[in-house]
């Protein structure tokens, strides 16, 4: 470091990363500082700036190197601290100390660990030096793979085990003649039970509200303004993963706004921020989430913003920039994460944060913000547009494959399938999306996926019993085919079971019919 980029470091003032010390003397000090900044972003200490912030520098001897060095090495585990030596005049130098994040967190400082709290230096909480510990070992958590001490059968949605089944066949992610019929066979299969014991991932993916699992909830809260100061609307769910995801999109379609075009004979209702990217976020926050801990997710909606929040926090070696870009799969359960890869609720690519933004970009709305709180949490924000701004994806813009866009369709009219020169103006699009979604779906399953989609997109108010009056399928078949598409993120539901309306999300086409 030269003496013009201290200076300018120095007049930047002091920190959350950022910390200065008189002279030496001060080293035990600097050394709990420089172990709450292994603990968090990492961070740098300067000696020779005094109390009022000027860079003033201090005389260094043979001896006050050989004492800083000594204090350094009351790190456990050891930690590599680079120093530097700026000389400022003839006489005086200051010494600059700097770490990054550490691999081995938690780090102590002669037998205790530190943490960072805006520009001050605390002793870390038990329960936080606990979690820090147990993923010293690695980003992965086994806490998922370990046996439940209390959960039975009787705890699990046993329709939640073959609903799951059935969409990974139909996804082509689970062989066609698996057994749907027999839970204890499908756990096996999803190695969530071992020895005919439960493991801890089946609570996770299949639990019922009523098991005691304080991590498996969700808390929602609608704010009044900007802060915290007031509640609008606040609700606790529990149960397991796709539960927890389905109410916090139900509490988004409540609390968010929604806009409708008309074009033709249809209305379509856009919600003001992408339904994907919210979705993706509420996922990621569900699957990723330390698990050892009991914290919950947590979803938060103000004025001017949407913040989804989960306990844990980033890869070692990622950064907030290196999500937004290709980057491997590491999740943190890996069996959670096996499972709703199965289901095709969650791919193991990478690519969420990237799918975040590009969903923004769609609908003409900053990227989410991601950042690591100091307590170990993952934050997602999404900002909300300025109120009386137009909703939804920008006419013009292409979601599709490569950039396309859907074929040219007649416009005239008539029902799917009448005669080849009547083709209904929702058939291309329907298709488009399915085929963007979830190419790999069985012919009749995608047959079927795309007569239900043309009801409720003709209708968005129908109910089961009609479309299985209108068309050839049974209510057994439109009910799974409905799951199978909510679950794929193109059909919301926005309200109750009476009154409520349905939403379709179009993927892949900027037309509309």
């Amino acid at each position: 470091m030269t003496l013009r980029e201290l200076e300018k470091l120095v007049a930047d003032g002091e920190g959350e990363t950022v910390e200065f010390k008189e002279t030496t003397g001060q080293r035990g000090d600097a050394c709990r500082t420089l172990c709450a900044f292994l603990n968090g972003k990492g961070g740098t200490v300067v000696f020779g700036v005094s109390r009022k912030g000027v860079l003033q520098g201090q005389a260094v001897s043979d001896a006050t190197k050989r004492d800083l060095f000594e204090v350094f090495d009351r790190f456990e585990p050891a930690a590599d601290i680079a120093t530097e030596w700026v000389r400022v005049d003839t006489i005086r130098q200051a010494i600059v100390c700097r770490v990054e994040r550490g691999n081995m967190r938690p780090y102590l400082h002669d037998g205790k660990p530190y943490r960072r709290v805006q520009s001050s230096t605390t002793v870390m909480s038990q329960e936080e030096y606990e979690r820090m510990l147990s993923e010293r070992g690695g980003f992965r958590s086994d806490w998922d793979m370990q046996p439940a001490q209390h959960l039975s059968m009787e705890d699990l949605n046993l329709d939640e085990v073959a609903k799951t089944a059935r969409m990974a066949i139909a996804a082509g992610r689970l062989a066609s003649n698996a057994d749907t019929t027999n839970p204890s066979t499908l756990l096996r299969k999803f190695r969530v039970m071992r020895d005919g014991r439960l493991l801890n991932a089946a609570a996770v993916l299949f639990g019922t509200p009523d098991m005691f699992y304080p991590q498996c909830q969700i808390k929602m809260a609608r704010f009044k303004g900007s802060g915290r100061n007031e509640f609008g609307d606040e609700r606790r769910e529990s149960g397991n993963v796709f539960a927890l995801m389905d109410a916090a999109m139900q509490f988004c379609f409540k609390h968010l706004n929604l806009s409708g075009k008309v074009e033709g004979f249809l209305r379509e209702e856009r919600l003001e921020l992408p339904p994907e990217a919210l979705r993706e976020a509420i996922l990621n926050a569900l699957a990723h989430r330390q698990y050892s801990r009991t914290a919950t997710v947590s979803l938060a909606i103000y004025d001017d913003r949407v913040e989804i929040t989960s306990p844990g926090g980033l890869p070692p070696g990622k950064t907030v920039g290196t999500l937004m870009e290709e980057h491997e799969s590491e999740p943190r359960n890996t069996l959670v994460a096996q499972v709703m890869y199965l289901r095709k609720a969650i791919e193991m690519w990478g690519r969420g944060f990237s799918l975040m933004a590009t969903e923004c970009a769609r609908y003409a709305v900053p990227a989410p913000l991601v950042a690591e709180t100091p307590d170990g949490f993952v934050k997602v924000t999404f900002q909300r547009p300025a109120s009386g701004t137009p909703v939804g994806p920008e006419v013009g813009t292409t979601g599709g494959k490569f950039g396309t866009t859907p074929p040219e369709v007649d416009t005239t009219g008539g029902k799917a399938g009448t005669t080849p020169h009547e083709p209904d103006p929702l058939l291309s699009k329907i298709q488009w999306t399915l085929d963007t979604c979830s190419p790999v779906l069985r012919k009749n399953v995608r047959h079927n996926a795309e007569q239900v989609l043309l009801e409720i997109a003709r209708d968005p108010v129908v109910t089961i019993k009609e479309i299985a009056g209108k068309t050839s399928l049974s209510r057994t078949t439109v009910n799974n085919i409905q799951t199978l598409l909510r679950n794929f993120g193109i059909l919301y539901r926005i309200g109750g079971h009476f009154g409520g309306r349905w939403l379709v999300v179009w993927k892949g086409t900027s037309k509309t019919p």
